[in-house]
């Protein structure tokens, strides 16, 4: 670490202000949000509001850092407006000589650390006991700016990535639609190259296997989630098309030739004369998971889709669409993965500049100053 640098702990860099414990009676549908573990990482959870008197202290405002100490270890900038703050996530202020912008930078940096002595079973946690005297290392007022003017590209570099990754996936999933689901509010089955589902394949139920969490087997075993597991007994060759018949429906996975052990969530498509990946296609664009029934736990019965329409050309345009549709799989899949390795680089720059042995140079305000 070089002299300009201090050791110090988390505890030293920032204060950490519990959020407030709601009671069920207190929650509804009016009032202001309140902010869980969940409705913090995703802006697209709903949230429960509260018209409760609650402290000054648990007041969220734009700008304010938020760590989740519980469940999963995380840290975020907040900027959805005013909201209230529930117990489990801390709202994290910073101390005098620690800028407002590195601090969730030391935070993320020192989460896989805090993580090994994380506490609980079943749900881990970090006391205040652990947190606080985590170590970390202050670099003076006018470096913590220049790391974050640093990470900050990097993360505007991965922004832009992402909004490509999304925008080929949207065109991806538009151009799908377009190939296989055009005029379908005015299909019927005397429409040309239209066909009902138990014409077009047939969803096969998995075998009943003793387990499908063990992971000492040889062969492996597909789950309804798309997780694959093993097991030490061997059902026999099943290439083609999965997807979920219970729990998690509507993920819809192409299997490659090969012995493919699968539990009876699952069914299993026989083509019957179709391209299996053709077949694939079909499913997903289906959205399957719009035709669960069930209660408690969702399953997809054969007899309700069985009647439903979908697009059947011949072999050869089926073949067509298929190498369409790849061709965009392969760029959304090669811009994910950039995206992927723009995150792992800044994972790593973020560690090499909080460690104390790499300087930014005072040059570099003038070189930003000039840009």
């Amino acid at each position: 670490m070089r002299k300009s640098w201090t050791e110090t702990t988390l505890g030293d860099v920032a204060d950490y202000i519990n959020g407030y414990p709601f009671k069920p009676g207190d929650l509804g549908e009016e009032g202001t949000a309140v902010i869980r573990i969940k409705q913090l990482l995703d802006p697209m959870e709903k949230v429960d509001r509260t018209i409760a008197n609650v402290p000054e202290r648990c007041i969220l405002r734009d700008g304010d850092i938020v760590f989740s100490w519980s469940g999963t270890l995380a840290v975020r900038v907040w900027n959805r407006g005013p909201a209230y703050l529930n117990q489990h996530l801390f709202r994290v202020v910073e101390k005098s000589g620690v800028s407002h912008e590195w601090l969730p930078l030391i935070i993320e940096n020192a989460i896989e650390g805090l993580a090994e002595k994380s506490h609980g079973t079943t749900m881990k946690h970090i006391t205040k006991q652990t947190l606080l005297p985590h170590q970390v290392f202050l670099p003076p007022l006018e470096e913590q700016k220049r790391i974050v003017d640093v990470v900050s590209s990097v993360d505007a570099y991965i922004d832009a990535l992402q909004q490509q990754a999304d925008t080929v996936r949207t065109a991806r999933n538009a151009v799908l639609y377009e190939l296989l689901s055009a005029g379908r509010d005015d299909w019927t089955e005397k429409t040309p190259n239209v066909k009902r589902v138990e014409d077009f394949a047939f969803l096969k139920r998995g075998h009943d296997l003793p387990t499908q969490s063990r992971v000492d087997g040889i062969y492996p075993v597909v789950a309804s989630n798309g997780s694959v597991g093993y097991h030490d007994e061997c059902i026999g060759p099943i290439p083609g098309v999965v997807t979920g018949r219970s729990g998690t429906i509507g993920k819809v996975m192409y299997l490659e030739n090969g012995y493919w052990p699968l539990n009876t969530t699952l069914y299993v498509t026989d083509f019957m004369g179709n391209n299996e990946k053709f077949v694939a296609l079909t499913f997903e664009i289906m959205r399957l998971e719009t035709f669960a029934g069930g209660t408690t736990v969702p399953s997809l019965d054969r007899k309700v889709i069985k009647s439903e329409l979908v697009y059947a050309p011949s072999v050869e345009e089926q073949k067509r669409i298929v190498e369409i549709v790849s061709s965009m799989d392969d760029v959304v899949q090669s811009t994910e993965q950039a995206v992927e390795d723009a995150k792992n680089l800044r994972s790593g720059l973020l560690s090499d500049l909080l460690s104390g042995e790499h300087e930014i140079p005072a040059s570099y305000d003038v070189f930003v100053g000039a840009a």
